[in-house]
């Protein structure tokens, strides 16, 4: 049977997938990560020139044990411009989003003194899983407002669109909160309204057939000062778990709807992530695992992180 996690005073505790090779060098800073078919591809922030891949077999494998060997995913090659030349500042890779055989992905970067974001396009290669971005595909979009090392942390694909998600949207920062939505046919972009929501969103799942998704809502208590967040309004209206009654950092997942044209938080009840004893985890990736629940990724804090979360929506 399907090894579940135990629930502690409306917490979760996540499941461990054990990880070896390469992925496991804090360098390679795992960005973002989503589903193509049953391959889970990784995204390191740098220019590698390759992307982490595991199947969902494996992934199966890993959280059915009570004892699971360590998997090494596979890299594949990601042939991208030499964007350290082409972009000013240019310090990363942010997330990435699969529709048929296409991508996305976001990028930031930081010049005269000042945050930038841009969204790519790519293919990929069904039978050899190649991905490539072209130099032309690549369009800069104006950020919102300017925070310390803050761009676009993740991308929804939706109907025949993209949408980009700023990832500090408080009340202090962001009067109204709205993100930007680019077509995927002509690059045209809009606005959509989006709620204020304190601390960071730093990465979403996949829109269901309900136009539901789940995104990372995550506080390092050591970003206080820069976010400057508001009254959580989430936990003033469903209270902490245990451990985050003890601490500033805030790790959970939080359900959104699309909307009569506008993105809104649903009356689900957040799922609060327990919470390390002396640490906090950047997560920075997410996606559904079926019916199952969720895997979620940290970067490099406190290390390359894959965990299960087991979850059945009520």
């Amino acid at each position: 049977m399907l090894l579940s996690c135990f629930l502690f005073s409306d917490e979760i505790a996540v499941k461990e997938i054990p990880l070896k090779g390469l992925i496991t060098d804090r360098q390679q800073e795992i960005s973002g990560m989503d589903w193509y078919g049953n391959n889970l591809f990784l995204l390191p922030e740098n220019l590698g020139g390759f992307l982490f891949v595991i199947s969902k077999d494996d992934i199966y494998q890993s959280i059915n044990s009570n004892n699971p060997n360590p998997i090494t995913p596979n890299q594949i090659s990601f042939i991208t411009p030499d964007y350290s030349k082409t972009i000013p500042g240019f310090e990363g890779f942010e997330s990435i989003a699969f529709f048929g055989d296409q991508f996305v992905v976001t990028l930031e970067a930081k010049s005269d003194g000042k945050m930038h974001g841009y969204i790519a396009w790519g293919k990929i290669n069904p039978k050899t899983l190649k991905a490539i971005i072209n130099d032309e595909d690549l369009l800069e979009l104006p950020v919102p407002t300017q925070v310390k090392n803050m761009t676009y942390e993740s991308a929804l694909i939706h109907e025949n669109s993209v949408i980009l998600f700023y990832e500090a949207n408080g009340k202090n920062l962001r009067k109204s909160a709205w993100q930007h939505i680019v077509s995927l046919n002509d690059n045209h972009s809009a606005r959509i309204d989006f709620p204020n929501i304190e601390y960071r969103i730093t990465d979403v799942t996949k829109i269901d057939h309900q136009n539901k998704f789940w995104a990372i809502n995550y506080l390092w208590p050591g970003d206080i000062d820069r976010l400057n967040p508001a009254e959580d309004l989430i936990s003033a209206k469903y209270g902490k778990g245990e451990t985050h009654q003890s601490s500033k950092a805030v790790e959970r997942l939080v359900e959104f709807q699309i909307q009569n044209g506008a993105i809104h938080l649903t009356n689900q009840k957040p799922l609060q992530i327990q919470l390390l004893e002396d640490n906090s985890r950047n997560w920075e990736g997410l996606v559904r695992l079926d019916k199952k629940g969720f895997l979620i990724v940290t970067d490099k804090f406190p290390g390359s992180l894959l965990r299960f979360i087991s979850y059945k929506s009520k």
